[in-house]
């Protein structure tokens, strides 16, 4: 899971994202989630100093605070374990930042383009770095696009960190080591 994010932040959540078809769970790619834990300690200031680890570790507030500080460099990395045609990743990604972008989002758009005529084979890694309101993205560690937009770096991280998280193991175990890190 390290790969091309060697060097910079560390690994601090990870799960795997499951789909259910015809009733069966079929493992889709592994999700990892990189960032400095002293960033959002110092993002956060004394807000949950005191607190007790496990409620923090669930507390919406927290993932808030990671995805709506832009000074917070994230990287969200996946890596496929099965071969997919790059429509139905645009489109499942599209079709959850939709809402937060709209239709007609220029961002939405460059980003979908990102994905025209490209093969995620089992193994191929897809990376979102969001840094400054900055998200760039990478396949097969090869920066394929930059885009300058705050909402479309909240909109993307809020996939992986919102209410309604599609890897829902990748959110806890990132909650529990941020926690760890932001009470005391």
């Amino acid at each position: 899971m390290r790969g091309e994010t060697k060097g910079c932040a560390p690994l601090m959540g990870m799960g795997v994202r499951v789909k259910r078809i015809a009733g069966v769970g079929v493992k889709v790619y592994a999700c990892g989630l990189f960032l400095h834990p002293d960033a959002v300690k110092k993002a956060i200031g004394g807000t949950f100093f005191g607190e007790n680890p496990a409620r923090v570790a669930k507390d919406q507030t927290l993932f808030d605070f990671v995805v709506n500080d832009h000074a917070i460099g994230k990287t969200v990395r996946l890596v496929f374990a099965r071969d997919l045609e790059s429509s139905k990743i645009a489109d499942a990604l599209a079709e959850r930042l939709r809402p937060k972008l709209g239709a007609h989002s220029k961002s939405l758009k460059t980003f979908e383009s990102y994905f025209e005529n490209v093969k995620f084979a089992k193994g191929t890694s897809l990376t979102f770095c969001a840094d400054h309101g900055k998200l760039r993205t990478l396949i097969k560690g090869k920066e394929i696009g930059v885009i300058d937009d705050k909402t479309m770096c909240a909109a993307l991280l809020e996939v992986y960190l919102g209410k309604d998280p599609v890897v829902p193991g990748a959110k806890q175990s990132l909650g529990e080591k941020l926690a760890a890190s932001v009470v005391g």
